[in-house]
């Protein structure tokens, strides 16, 4: 349920527009166009099924999915809203076009070099509409090595804003590549849950619990249109005291959240080993910074992809919301007009 915000909120100005009344015109009725079908009028979605496995070296949860690289056969790989571009680790994949260019990129917080390669891809049974470029890491560590004894091949980064890659799912054909919406599905099974679903096309409902509209950066290579997904305009209430509006991302690839910034050094912590953490329970609400009301609330504890909270209290002010979000809504991104929507599952309304 959304509760009414305690903050500063302006009210908007009432405006009344006359309506001008028009005589009808008479117009042929062959020269009419005819009504739309109801086929028409449907959005056309694609599911993508999303498995839910546990995380290699914690206790929290990430999704994911299959896809075929080139003429690959069926692979797994992470759904990382955090970052751009397809990053594998493993082999040659038939049917791509790898070059000699080096790339280099960050995995769990470390660069590992590797090599750009194109190549069509297809998730859901559709395919890109040209070759897409992404690395083929050729080292590996701990972290990914831990991966791939679950059988995970890589990471599919389907971030909206800049990168050294590009998002595959922008160069999927017609509305499959301009809207979509991402939810996991919890599950305490070592096999994994399967109900979790990325869809292609999908449409935000008119109740969305939260609504941010980011800031433009312009166009990726292909002309497909890039937005800062790292700064919602994210009003953050801790225990029910000050208000903190800080740029605020939303990345499935984390299982905690973090809150990075000096202003945030007097937030009630507790400490385990050298590392803080926001205090379990504490209160926690968020509401976009447009908006007159509290769209999400939880209270901190110590389970990752569910309330666990990082403080850094250094910095510039910024929160990673982490995963658990994709677990408790469903998010709806449209690249055309730089939406992100966070819709509650109805059997989690209150």
């Amino acid at each position: 349920m959304w509760t009414k915000r305690l903050a500063r909120t302006t009210a908007g100005l009432a405006t009344v527009l006359s309506l001008l009344l028009v005589a009808p015109i008479a117009v042929a009725n062959e020269l009419l166009p005819e009504a739309p079908t109801e086929s028409f009028k449907q959005s056309v979605t694609v599911t993508v099924p999303v498995r839910t496995i546990t995380t290699p070296g914690t206790s929290g949860q990430n999704g994911i999915l299959e896809m075929t690289v080139g003429n690959s056969a069926p692979i797994s790989v992470m759904i990382d809203t955090g970052s751009v571009g397809l990053r594998l680790w493993g082999g040659q994949l038939p049917g791509v076009a790898m070059t000699k260019k080096k790339f280099s990129s960050s995995v769990n917080g470390t660069s590992v070099p590797g090599l750009i390669g194109k190549a069509p891809m297809t998730l859901g049974g559709v395919t890109t509409t040209l070759a897409v470029p992404f690395q083929l890491i050729n080292t590996s560590n701990p972290y990914i090595a831990s991966w791939k004894r679950l059988g995970i091949s890589g990471i599919l980064g389907i971030g909206v804003g800049n990168g050294q890659l590009t998002n595959p799912l922008v160069a999927l054909p017609g509305e499959l590549g301009t809207t979509w919406s991402v939810h996991f599905s919890r599950t305490s099974a070592q096999r994994g849950s399967d109900k979790g679903a990325l869809i292609l096309g999908a449409r935000p409902t008119g109740n969305a619990d939260l609504h941010f509209v980011l800031p433009y950066l312009g166009v990726n290579i292909n002309g497909a249109q890039l937005w800062d997904d790292h700064a919602a305009n994210g009003c953050w209430t801790f225990n029910g005291g000050r208000e903190y509006c800080v740029p605020t991302w939303f990345d499935s690839g984390f299982t905690v959240i973090r809150i990075k910034g000096r202003e945030f050094s007097r937030l009630p912590k507790a400490t385990v080993g050298s590392i803080k953490e926001l205090r379990p329970g504490t209160r926690v609400a968020l509401a976009a910074g447009n908006s007159a009301f509290t769209g999400a609330e939880f209270v901190a504890g110590r389970a990752a992809s569910r309330n666990l909270a990082r403080i850094t209290a250094t910095g510039s002010p910024t929160i990673n919301t982490g995963n658990s979000f994709y677990f408790d809504y469903t998010v709806t991104y449209n690249v055309v007009t730089g939406d992100i929507y966070l819709t509650k599952p109805l059997q989690k309304r209150k």
